[in-house]
């Protein structure tokens, strides 16, 4: 038994003297291979306690939205972007369904995407590009 503890530190010993470092198990390939097997073996068991966390832990419900109200002659934070003949066409619709006691309280658009916005960046790029020239 005393013979199986004392071999690790002859084999440093030995490195130390021959001025080359230890390496594991006396093969680069088999040290590198048992350190990824390692590695790999401690992401699975991350991932099955994440699972086994998720499944017994389920979201928290979301909670509630403030209710806030806003102002009544307001039509929304873009109400700049809208053209007043969509508003008016959205006032005109609401008053037929719902009748004249009827409030709009706020008109929200979706945001663009961003596909979009790059291709409304690549567009005015465009325009100030041939503005820009004079003709002759």
């Amino acid at each position: 038994m005393n013979l199986l503890l004392s071999l690790p530190v002859l084999a440093t010993a030995t490195a130390a003297v021959q001025n080359q470092p230890p390496v594991l198990f006396g093969h680069k390939g088999l040290a590198l291979f048992v350190i990824l097997a390692g590695v790999a073996v401690f992401i699975g068991l991350v991932a099955l306690v994440g699972r086994r966390l998720g499944a017994t832990h389920p979201d928290a419900p979301a909670d509630a939205p403030a209710q806030t109200a806003p102002a009544p002659a307001s039509v929304g934070a873009d109400a700049d972007a809208e053209a007043p003949e969509v508003l008016a066409a959205i006032a005109a619709s609401i008053y037929v369904m719902l009748g004249p006691k009827a409030k709009i309280m706020e008109v929200r658009t979706p945001a663009p995407s961003v596909e979009a916005l790059m291709q409304m960046w690549a567009l005015e790029g465009r325009r100030q590009i041939y503005t820009s020239h004079n003709f002759r």
